[in-house]
């Protein structure tokens, strides 16, 4: 995020310095705020303006990445409207609080991000770095080609807000977790099927949702709805397509499971291997939405790959202009998912174009993907489908080279020969 190839738009600040204008807020508050981001990103420039004319100053100069606008400031909204309209490529953030929901309809129309007041440091940096991030994937112009071409977008399913909103209760339990999932009996049957899967090996059936949620967890059980609501709005009458929905979803279930004991065994962090369990399942998600909207394109891309010996990367770049990965993470972005994962979805088939120098999401996804591949019959090349190996480059840049064969272990699959590598 802080070099220039990370912030392409805004990469002229002081010193070639990535530039953030804090607007309003209490003085003493943004000098406490300064000294913590130059501890967490110290490439950056952070300046502050107490109003919207000192604001309109600062931006004359040119050198501004992103604006934090405290919510009280006075002429708040005209000064965002009034940058959204002359200054597009400033990312634009506004400070308020999340849980005054009559101030937050006082924002409703200007599509800024929101982010809550009493985050600390640490929070508006990663806030920060989505939105950008976020710019960079949708300002691709093989992406904004092929987005008025996508009609049937996955919608958050009701369910995964209603368990989210019960997980952030200090009083929420499993039980009533798995009360809310009985109420949709769809959704309830798709789950028991999922948790009664192969890939989670229980050694007896599980036939009641509470034992499901108090087995997996409510973190896992959350990850599920979403992946079956997204993987329940794409159907066809298709027989070949309704194949190629299953694999997707039996290969993310693998991934989320291999991603989650990758992340457990490297960092002993349940909180993380949860979260890489999230980036598992939802990584392929761009390809469904491809297959679901684009479906003769998507033909077309399996096609090349067979015909020519093709990386799936490569076959959809010369099909879509883009791959599904960048797709899907541009996509679930407005779900306001946390930018590890995001970033784990976007670059897991190209790690190497990620700016991280220690294990992340994006590892943990990136290995689970290919071991999850090299377990299909004949991988790498399967049935002529051309398969990626690890990027031992990247593994090297994280000092994580010589992890593959301890991950092989905590994720039980065995070594493959040199070939397959």
């Amino acid at each position: 995020m802080a070099s220039s190839r990370d912030n392409p738009e805004t990469s002229e600040g002081s010193a070639g310095k990535w530039c953030a204008l804090f607007v309003g807020g209490d003085p003493l508050w943004f000098g406490h705020l300064q000294r913590d981001v130059a501890c967490l990103q110290p490439d950056w420039v952070c300046l502050h303006a107490p109003d919207s004319t000192g604001a309109l100053r600062i931006l004359a100069g040119g050198a501004v990445g992103a604006m934090v606008v405290d919510g009280q400031a006075g002429d708040a909204r005209r000064l965002i409207e009034a940058v959204r309209e002359e200054m597009p490529q400033i990312n634009c953030l506004i400070r308020c609080d999340i849980s005054d929901r009559k101030g937050m309809d006082s924002w409703k129309g200007l599509d800024v991000a929101l982010v809550d007041s009493h985050r600390d440091a640490s929070g508006l940096v990663t806030s920060l770095q989505r939105i950008v991030r976020l710019r960079e994937w949708s300002s691709d112009p093989a992406i904004k080609a092929l987005l008025p071409r996508i009609r049937k977008l996955p919608a958050t399913p009701k369910l995964y807000l209603e368990v989210t909103e019960e997980l952030r209760n200090s009083k929420g339990s499993l039980e009533v977790i798995a009360r809310l999932i009985q109420r949709d009996p769809v959704m309830s049957a798709k789950l028991l099927q999922l948790v009664n899967s192969a890939f989670f090996a229980s050694a007896r059936e599980i036939a009641d949702m509470q034992d499901a949620v108090m087995i997996l967890g409510s973190e896992r059980i959350k990850s599920l709805i979403l992946l079956a609501g997204i993987f329940s709005q794409y159907h066809s009458s298709s027989e070949r397509f309704a194949l190629s929905v299953q694999a997707i979803l039996a290969h993310s279930i693998e991934v989320g499971g291999f991603s989650r004991a990758i992340a457990l065994s490297e960092t002993q962090d349940a909180a993380t291997a949860e979260a890489a369990f999230t980036a598992g399942v939802l990584h392929d998600v761009g390809k469904l939405i491809l297959a679901g909207n684009l479906p003769e394109m998507f033909d077309k891309v399996q096609k090349l790959r067979k015909e020519e010996k093709l990386p799936e990367g490569e076959a959809e770049l010369q099909v879509y202009g883009v791959s599904h990965t960048k797709v899907g993470a541009c996509l679930l972005a407005a779900w306001g998912l946390p930018l590890a994962i995001l970033e784990a979805i976007a670059y897991h088939d190209e790690p190497e174009l990620s700016s991280g120098k220690a294990f992340s999401l994006l590892a943990a996804v990136h290995v689970a993907n290919v071991f999850a591949h090299e377990a299909e019959p004949s991988s790498p090349v399967a049935g002529g489908v051309v398969r990626a190996g690890v990027n031992l480059q990247y593994l090297e840049r994280v000092g994580l080279g010589d992890c593959r064969g301890r991950w092989r272990e905590v994720c039980g699959v065995g070594a493959v020969s040199r070939r397959q590598r």
